[in-house]
């Protein structure tokens, strides 16, 4: 299906997965304003949310079962209309789904009867929804700022909360400095080169005609304001307070899909363009190392579960960085598949946390998970499958992503940072094996040490869904790297770039659907 998208009609079906959630976005907010009060009004709210989700969803799917795409036209086009925009709105819907059912039990334990939480969702979906489908700097920023003014709320949205408040102010602000770097960038760039579409820009670059000193500091301070939005070091400072201090399904939804936003964004900036621009692959290699270190380092030294968590979360921005340094030819599969992957152990992680803790869940210890094996044999397995996967064990899906990416980056010449990747693997070790360790070989430090912890039958299956994910792309990783195939952001990634995994056969992207 070819879209004109200088033609109206075109161009609002092209936009038809947007359309559908603002739709639903403005009944969640009439809904709000008439039942606000009890937790019956906010359980009703959650379920008009998930429909919300599950209906964006559904449009994305038929764009992509009818193969939509943009037909050329002389003036640039706003939004991409390409697998992957359609694949990272199904990430950006299952995040905030998963989220939002985490959300159904944590927000009535702690007494948070705030319907607006849902309807924040919403928005901080929608505004990922532009990043990831924006071919245009402008429509990326609208996107972003979309996004975090609404999880600047989301992080403070406990006003009993002290620590909450901190959170929400520390982002705000270091969120409008970097808001303040990306838009400043947008503006030089436009200055060098007469446009804000990615493509257009691309020609300009290719052409030679939009070279020079203002382009190369315009794409320095995008690099800085996306640093801020992925935590890469030195621009993660915010992200152990801010995570520390937000309700943990909150920081479930930062840590998962607003960081996989921001990177889907960063993906398709540099990769659609500024590919002509050697300089950002060798400040992005330096970013990635800095990153992996720095984050792999200090989580080390951590005793929080959350804080442990948080830093763990800035190390595996390194990781996506080696694929962004890789390029979007021979990375643009991996970066998919890795994202994914990231996605479902971080959200069953904290899942789990959420069911430890109480008031925020900020002064959970690892040793406070000992013994818990015993008491709660399932949830161990499970908060187990995610460390392991986060470490890159093989069998989990997290060894495959790393696998892929390794990959990626030896194919693109980026041998360093390949091995950069697996010396940091190995020093996260250190962090999350004391977690497996606490839980199976230590006794409990009393008979009601783990009594109160329960998820709730919702939160049961957001951990079962992450778990099994994890498990079932650990050792048939072909769909969805199939999937990630075809959704390159330049086009598919040629069938060498990524060859297949130990022991694992990797079909050919499929010609039709």
């Amino acid at each position: 299906m070819i879209l004109d998208l200088s033609s109206s009609r075109d161009l609002l079906l092209a936009l038809l997965p947007e359309l559908v959630l603002t739709a639903w976005s403005l009944v969640l907010l009439l809904l709000i304003a008439w039942r606000h009060r009890t937790a019956a009004d906010l359980r009703l709210a959650g379920c008009v949310t998930l429909a919300a989700l599950a209906s964006t969803a559904g449009a994305v799917w038929w764009l992509w079962w009818h193969a939509a795409r943009a037909a050329p036209t002389p003036l640039a086009a706003m939004i991409a209309v390409d697998d992957f925009r359609f694949v990272t709105d199904w990430l950006f819907l299952g995040a905030a789904a998963l989220t939002v059912l985490l959300s159904f039990n944590y927000l009535e334990r702690e007494q948070l009867l705030i319907p607006e939480y849902h309807a924040l969702i919403v928005f901080a979906t929608l505004g990922m929804m532009l990043m990831g489908g924006g071919d245009d700097l402008i429509v990326v920023f609208l996107g972003l700022e979309l996004l975090s003014v609404s999880v600047y709320v989301l992080a403070g949205i406990n006003r009993k909360s002290a620590a909450g408040a901190e959170a929400a102010f520390k982002y705000f602000l270091l969120g409008a400095f970097a808001s303040s770097f990306l838009l400043y960038g947008i503006a030089l760039v436009y200055g060098a080169t007469g446009t804000t579409g990615l493509r257009a820009i691309a020609a300009q670059v290719g052409a030679g005609a939009g070279g020079g000193t203002m382009l190369a500091i315009g794409l320095a301070l995008l690099l800085i304001g996306f640093g801020f939005k992925v935590a890469a070091v030195p621009f993660h400072m915010w992200v152990p307070d801010v995570y520390d201090g937000s309700p943990t399904p909150v920081t479930a939804y930062m840590a998962s899909g607003v960081k996989a936003a921001a990177f889907a964004a960063l993906f398709r900036v540099l990769g659609e363009a500024f590919s002509a621009v050697a300089a950002w692959h060798e400040i992005v290699w330096w970013l990635a190392v800095a990153t992996m270190v720095v984050g792999n380092l200090i989580a080390l030294a951590q005793r929080a579960v959350k804080r442990m968590l948080a830093y763990s979360s800035v190390a595996h921005a390194g990781y996506l960085l080696v694929a962004v340094a890789a390029g979007p030819g021979p990375g643009s599969a991996a970066f998919l598949f890795y994202l994914v992957a990231y996605t479902l152990m971080t959200l069953g992680a904290f899942a789990l946390l959420a069911a430890k803790g109480r008031q925020g869940e900020r002064d959970v210890l690892i040793d406070d998970l000992a013994g818990l094996a015993t008491r709660h044999p399932w949830l161990a397995f499970a908060l187990a499958v995610c460390m392991l996967s986060l470490l890159g064990f093989p069998g989990t899906a997290g060894f495959i992503g790393k696998w892929y990416i390794l990959a990626a980056a030896t194919s693109a010449g980026q041998g360093g940072l390949a091995a950069a990747l697996v010396l940091t693997s190995v020093i996260s070790a250190g962090y999350y094996l004391p977690v497996i360790m606490a839980m199976y070989m230590k006794p409990e430090p009393s008979a009601e040490a783990h009594v109160g912890m329960r998820l709730g039958r919702l939160g049961y299956a957001v951990v079962t869904v992450c778990v099994a994910g994890l498990l079932f792309f650990g050792v048939r990783p072909n769909r969805l790297l199939d999937l990630a195939r075809t959704g390159g952001v330049a086009g598919p990634p040629a069938p060498e770039a990524i060859p297949a995994a130990p022991a694992v056969s990797a079909a050919h992207a499929p010609t039709a659907r």
